[in-house]
C-alpha cells in the first residue's frame, strides 16, 4: 500500500493538516484510497492468519494476527529432502533475513532444498554452513529457517544433528552393501531403489546414523551384506536396548572387514557403548602397520558371535581398561583364527590381551561356542593369551580348542594378578607348544 496525498494536493508526500476557522484555513480532504486501503490492508492481515472473521466488536484482531506468527508457518507440502512451505500471502521473493516456521513432512536423509511455494527451492545448510546430515530435520518436528540472501541456514537443529539424542519409538532395521550401496542413502533397504532409498556403503556411516539415537528400550538390526569393508567405531548410543551387527554367521570370509592405518581406527572393531553386538564377520589387519582386529577399551560392553581373524598386524582381541567382551552363541556357533596376530608396538603378538581389569567371559556357559584354529600351523609370538592387571578372561568351549595342538608359540602368559579360567581344563589345553606362565600373583585355572 502506498501514501494516498490529501485530495487536490501534487506533492506525494504533502501532509494531511487540520483546518482552522479562525483563519480561514481549509483542512485537508481525505480521498476515498486514504480510508479504503489502510482498511483493506488490516483486514486481509486478519484473514491471512485465519483467526477470525474481522469484526469490529474486538479492536485488536491485528495485534492478534501478528501475535500468532502464522504469517511465517506452514505445513510441509514438499517431500523428504525437497522441502516445500505455502505462506499467506504468497511471497513475491525471498529476502535477506526471511524467517519461515515449518512442520516437517518427512525425515531428511542428507542434503536438503526448502521452497516457498510457487518460488524455486533454495539450498538448507547447518549453521555452520555445511550440508544437512541424515535426521537434522524429523518428521514432525518444527524447523526454523532463516535465509542470509543466498540459501536457508537451520537454527533450530534437530537435536540428533547437534549431539542430542533421537528417542527411538520402534524398531529399526538398516542395510549396509560394500558393492551397490551409498552413503547417501537412507539404508532403510537391501536393494537401490529411488532415491534416497537403499542401503549404506560403510559401516561407520551406518555407526554415525545409529550414535544419533537414544535406544529407548528398542532394537536396531543393522545387515550387512557380503562384501569388502573398512574398520569400524560402534556407536556408543545412549537408553536400553541393542545394536545388531550381523554379517554372514554361516561364512564369516564372505564378510570382510579389512583395517588400514587411519586416524579413525586401528581396529576392525573399536567398541562403545555398552549395545553393541558384532557377529558373522573375518578380520584382517594387513594394510597397515598398526591393523589389529578388535578393541574393546574402557566403560565398553561387546558382545561378539561367528568371528573369524586373520592376519593382523597387531592383537586379534584386545580388552582393556574396564571393558568387557562376552564371547556370545551357543555350541553351534564358531570362532576361528585362520592367520596369525603379527603384534605392533601399540599392540602385542596375542589372540587375546586382557589387562586394567578388563574382562573376557562366556555369554552361554552351559552350551558355550565352539573354537577353530585352521590354516594351522599358527604363530602366537607372545602367547595365545595374555591377562595381566587384574585381567579376567574366562575361556571355555565346546569340544576344546580344535587344532590347537598344532600352534606355535606360549600357551598363555598371566601376570600381575591377571586370571585366566578354563574350568580347569589344564595347563596344555589352550594353543602353542610353549609352556604357559604365571607371575607376580597371575593365575591359571
Amino acid at each position: 500500500m502506498q501514501y494516498n496525498q490529501p485530495y487536490g494536493v501534487s506533492d506525494p508526500n504533502a501532509p494531511y493538516i487540520n483546518g482552522n476557522p479562525a483563519t480561514g484555513q481549509a483542512g485537508s480532504i481525505p480521498p476515498a484510497a486514504s480510508i479504503e486501503y489502510p482498511q483493506r490492508e488490516i483486514v486481509n492481515l486478519i484473514t491471512d492468519v485465519n483467526i477470525a472473521a474481522p469484526a469490529n466488536s474486538d479492536l485488536h484482531q491485528m495485534a492478534k494476527a501478528i501475535q500468532s506468527s502464522r504469517l511465517n508457518y506452514s505445513a510441509d507440502y514438499g517431500t523428504a529432502n525437497a522441502y516445500v512451505a505455502h505462506l499467506a500471502p504468497t511471497p513475491d521473493d525471498y529476502f535477506t533475513g526471511m524467517i519461515v516456521r515449518l512442520k516437517v513432512g518427512a525425515t531428511n536423509a542428507g542434503d536438503s532444498t526448502l521452497a516457498l511455494y510457487p518460488l524455486s527451492p533454495k539450498h538448507v545448510v547447518r549453521p555452520d554452513g555445511t550440508n544437512l546430515q541424515q535426521y537434522d530435520l524429523i518428521a514432525g518436528q518444527i524447523a526454523t529457517f532463516v535465509y542470509d540472501g543466498a540459501q536457508w541456514v537451520l537454527t533450530n537443529i534437530n537435536s540428533g544433528g547437534s549431539g542430542g539424542p533421537i528417542y527411538l519409538a520402534a524398531p529399526r532395521t538398516y542395510y549396509v552393501n560394500s558393492n551397490t550401496g551409498n552413503d547417501a542413502f537412507d539404508g532403510s533397504q537391501p536393494t537401490v531403489g529411488t532415491a534416497p532409498k537403499g542401503p549404506f556403503r560403510t559401516l561407520q556411516h551406518a555407526s554415525d546414523v545409529i550414535a544419533k539415537f537414544n535406544l529407548n528400550g528398542y532394537t536396531v538390526n543393522v545387515y550387512v551384506a557380503d562384501g569388502n569393508y573398512t574398520q569400524c567405531v560402534l556407536p556408543g548410543v545412549g537408553g536400553q536396548g541393542a545394536v545388531n551387527w550381523i554379517g554372514n554367521k554361516g561364512t564369516p570370509a564372505n564378510c570382510l572387514v579389512a583395517v588400514g592405518s587411519n586416524t579413525v581406527a586401528q581396529a576392525g572393531f573399536i567398541a562403545q557403548g555398552l549395545a553393541n553386538t558384532v557377529g558373522g564377520f573375518k578380520i584382517v589387519g594387513n594394510l597397515g602397520t598398526y591393523g589389529s582386529g578388535i578393541a574393546v577399551p574402557n566403560n565398553t560392553l561387546l558382545y561378539i558371535d561367528n568371528i573369524t581373524w586373520g592376519v593382523c598386524n597387531g592383537v586379534h582381541l584386545q580388552v582393556y581398561n574396564g571393558g568387557q567382551c562376552r564371547l556370545n552363541g551357543s555350541s553351534s556357533d564358531i570362532f576361528r583364527i585362520d592367520g596369525p596376530p603379527l603384534g605392533n608396538p601399540f599392540a602385542p603378538a596375542n589372540w587375546l590381551s586382557c589387562f586394567g581389569g578388563g574382562r573376557v567371559d562366556i555369554a552361554n556357559l552351559s552350551s558355550p561356542p565352539q573354537f577353530y584354529c585352521v590354516n594351522t600351523p599358527i604363530n602366537f609370538a607372545l602367547a595365545f593369551a595374555s591377562v595381566s592387571d587384574v585381567g579376567v578372561a574366562q575361556l571355555i568351549f565346546t569340544g576344546g580348542i580344535q587344532n590347537g595342538g598344532v600352534c606355535t608359540g606360549k600357551r598363555y602368559d598371566v601376570r600381575t594378578n591377571g586370571v585366566i579360567n578354563t574350568n580347569g581344563q589344564g595347563a596344555t589345553w589352550l594353543p602353542g607348544n610353549v609352556a604357559g606362565t604365571t607371575s607376580s600373583g597371575g593365575q591359571y585355572i
